[in-house]
């Protein structure tokens, strides 16, 4: 970027300052006495550009505004690398406040619709116009005497005149990135080992919760299946001597009624047979054979068989009719009686069979071991610390009824499906299984209640120990995930390491390519070389030694005039990367240890050194007579006004 003017009102040492008509190509001489305001002018451009200065950061910026006036104000136009003209505004109050402004001048002296007066965004948008920010600007376009020394090889700016900023800060960034990465690992690490000593130190055995909990359901299961056959047992024997009654009524009713059937049927088939004889054959009846059996009369009475035979044969057929119907209802009421009677001899004896039998055998052998020694007390098991119970032989969770109080039952069950046992021993028997089964249930809840005990701890267990899982597999994660990006982050940067090598390498090589136009002007002729290492320290070649010199082998005169040089190389380099195809620099009092000869061979050879740093601006007090420069700035002293 260049400098087309400057304005400032109640800056500094000026309540006016106004410079125009600044060349675009030359060099600009800004002179005067000590406290004549020289250094105001920089200051003026610094802080039009960035808002604050070399000397006063953001924090006490109400410094640089005249003495007795209530605000100072800086107004710059320049023009930047691809032709865009600026005009840049910018104030300060007595209370530290800034305003800036910005605006983008058109080409045929116009403004442009847009003007920012937002700081931030004006602040971002000037760094990506110019190519610069304050940092790279005071370490290489805004030179004072005190900082012509050998470069800062980790300086911000050095890399960015070596076109490895980018590289650096995305290194820098990366390495940041590391090292939280890292601490992550370092914290992780510990806490892994702990939670891991935490996680052995419960021994959870995944088998063992659901043995509990199938146990448990086994135990309910049981304890379910008793309470319904009870019921159904209780039920049934109710009613159990009422369809006997009505079993054995039926059977008799059966047996009856089948007897007057096979009365009934032989006579109504006579009656019914004659009656047909006699109406339509009725001299079959007048047969010797009929007289032989005494029926002559009655077989010569064709009137009497036609009227009392037929009323006979219908009676006797309906009376056979209803001995089937009420024979055969009673064969159905049996039927139903003798299924109901079934069912009960089946539920007495599964009963039976549940009221002896062994229902440990069920369980798992490790869940019947320490049910047996919570039942026993002889020790309290703590499933939070599980260890392998141990079997206490010989010892019965329930209490099993000796066989011979059931030897009857099956037997018992058999004449049930007859109706043929006592329903007095049914109920007896129903009783006995009843006390039974009540008292199984009462040791069944018992034992679950304990066994939920021992759930709910293993529960509890088995829930620490997941969420230490979590915790590990979170921290290993964790651990995983920085690993990643740190093995990404290391080879991100050692491919940028290697680019950026290179670029350093170039670097140097221009330096030394532009210095070899520069120093020999600089120090007529007596150094022509100088070489720049990858760790920017500098050697000088000199043609009396005809060798490389180190840097501190010359006068410290000498090693001012190679340091600028060099700066103004490295600037030049700068302004290359950030695409400012020319630009300004302000050198303030860069001749402040130089000799007569010295000042005047270096002023005589900046406007030539290079077709980058076009536009110089150097800060002294004064200058030697016969200079060419094409711009003189002179600061008078006493006067708060300057117009140039």
């Amino acid at each position: 970027m260049l400098i087309n003017s400057l304005f400032a009102e109640n800056f500094r040492k000026y309540s006016k300052l106004e410079v125009t008509d600044i060349p675009a190509n030359g060099t600009i001489t800004v002179s005067g006495k000590n406290e004549s305001g020289k250094t105001s002018i920089g200051e003026a451009i610094c802080f039009a550009l960035f808002g604050r200065t070399f000397s006063l950061n953001k924090n006490n910026l109400s410094k640089l505004v005249y003495w007795g006036a209530d605000a100072a104000e800086v107004r710059i136009n320049f023009t930047t690398a691809d032709d865009n003209n600026f005009n840049l505004y910018r104030s300060v109050d007595d209370k530290g406040n800034v305003k800036v402004k910005l605006e983008r001048l058109l080409l045929g002296g116009g403004k442009a619709p847009k003007v920012l007066e937002d700081d931030t965004e004006i602040s971002k948008i000037l760094n990506k116009i110019i190519g610069f920010d304050y940092d790279a600007f005071a370490n290489s376009f805004y030179l004072v005497q005190r900082e012509l020394t050998t470069p800062e090889p980790q300086s911000t700016t050095i890399k960015k005149m070596a076109g490895i900023g980018d590289y650096a800060a995305i290194s820098s960034e990366l390495d940041k990135d590391n090292t939280k990465n890292q601490d992550k690992i370092n914290t992780a690490k510990p806490e892994v080992l702990t939670t891991q000593s935490a996680l052995d130190e419960i021994k959870l055995d995944e088998t063992w919760l659901p043995e509990l909990v199938d146990a448990d359901q086994t135990l309910e299961n049981e304890k379910q299946q008793r309470e319904t056959l009870l019921a159904e047992l209780t039920e049934d024997e109710k009613q159990y001597t009422e369809n006997s009654t009505s079993f054995f009524g039926a059977r008799k009713k059966r047996g009856f009624f089948g007897f007057l059937s096979f009365l009934f049927f032989p006579v109504m088939l006579a009656s019914l047979l004659i009656w047909v004889v006699n109406y339509f054959r009725p001299k079959l009846l007048d047969n010797p054979l009929i007289n032989i059996f005494g029926l002559d009369e009655l077989a010569n009475t064709h009137s009497t068989i036609s009227t009392w035979l037929l009323p006979v044969a219908i009676i006797t057929g309906i009376g056979f009719l209803i001995s089937l119907m009420v024979r055969g209802k009673a064969r159905q009421t049996m039927q139903a009686l003798t299924g109901k009677a079934e069912d009960f001899s089946k539920s007495l004896q599964k009963g039976h069979g549940v009221v002896t039998s062994d229902v440990e055998s069920v369980l798992p052998e490790r869940v019947v071991s320490l049910m047996q020694k919570n039942t026993q007390n002889t020790a309290v098991t703590d499933s939070s610390a599980h260890e392998e119970p141990v079997v206490v032989k010989g010892a019965s969770l329930f209490s099993v009824p000796p066989q011979e109080q059931f030897n009857n039952l099956d037997s018992l069950a058999v004449n049930a499906s007859t109706y043929e046992a006592d329903p007095e021993e049914i109920n007896a028997a129903v009783l006995r299984l009843s006390d039974t089964f009540d008292k199984q249930n009462v040791e069944i809840s018992s034992l679950s209640k304990t066994l939920s005990t021992d759930i709910e701890k293993e529960k509890r267990r088995s829930d620490d120990a997941g969420k230490l899982r979590a915790t590990l597999k979170s921290l290993n994660a964790i651990i995983k995930d920085s690993e990643r990006k740190i093995s990404v982050n290391n080879t991100s940067m050692g491919l940028m390491q290697r680019a950026a090598e290179d670029s350093i390498g170039l670097f140097n090589k221009n330096i030394t390519e532009i210095t070899a136009n520069s120093l020999p002007k600089f120090t007529n002729g007596r150094y022509k070389k100088v070489r720049v290492a990858d760790d920017f320290t500098v050697q000088v070649y000199s043609d009396e030694k005809r060798g490389y010199m180190d840097f501190d082998e010359i006068s410290s005169g000498t090693q001012r005039q190679i340091m600028l040089a060099l700066r103004l190389a490295m600037s030049e380099e700068l302004a290359k990367n950030t695409g400012n195809k020319q630009q300004f620099i302000f050198l303030d009092e860069p001749f402040a240890f130089f000799d007569p000869q010295r000042t005047q061979s270096t002023l005589n050879a900046l406007p030539n050194i290079s077709d980058v740093i076009t536009q110089v601006w150097i800060v002294a007090q004064e200058f030697p007579e016969g200079t060419d420069v094409d711009k003189v700035i002179n600061c008078p002293t006493g006067s708060a006004e300057l117009l140039a």
